[in-house]
């Protein structure tokens, strides 16, 4: 692909982004031969086909619960998941996942499109191998935090006005 190697989880990518195209284009060259691949992949096409008209009509009806691009997901354990589809990202992702990625992060990495990585990840988390990343926000040494304690301001300015000693907290 642009005159480099893909590996088995790239080739399913395009395949399933032409599978995907509503318009394109073409043409055939008289006597032109494909050039020979030093790594053949050992896809058989009939598989691939089948496996890929299944995934894109599972990945339609997941569509609206993919996770968001950028939400990031960590890997629950080494031990990735036994489905033979996820067992390419999983070997090539794991690495990042294992630190925490997104999947904007790992589709730029693993040189994929965007919602397969979203596909993939939702799908991950389905067989608990990855979890998102739930992020805390941390309180000021006073106590509340600083969204509170403004929110409060407020309402006392609203309801008791400047008054001194009117409402203490």
């Amino acid at each position: 692909m642009g005159g480099r190697l893909v590996d088995a989880l790239q080739a399913r990518s395009v395949v399933g982004e032409l599978m995907n195209a509503r318009r394109g284009s073409f043409e055939f060259l008289p006597g032109a031969r494909a050039h020979r691949c030093e790594e053949p992949l050992s896809m058989r096409m009939d598989r691939l086909l089948v496996a890929l008209t299944s995934t894109q009509d599972e990945f339609a009806m997941a569509r609206e619960h993919l996770p968001h691009p950028d939400t990031v997901f960590r890997a629950t354990g080494e031990n990735g998941p036994e489905d033979g589809r996820l067992r390419d990202f999983w070997e090539r992702a794991h690495g990042l996942l294992a630190s925490g990625a997104s999947a904007r992060g790992l589709a730029g990495e693993l040189g994929m499109p965007l919602d397969h990585a979203r596909f993939y990840l939702y799908k991950l988390r389905q067989a608990g191998s990855v979890e998102p990343v739930r992020v805390r926000a941390t309180r000021p040494a006073g106590g509340r935090s600083q969204l509170a304690s403004r929110l409060l301001n407020s309402l006392k300015r609203r309801f008791f006005g400047q008054r001194e000693g009117a409402w203490n907290p």
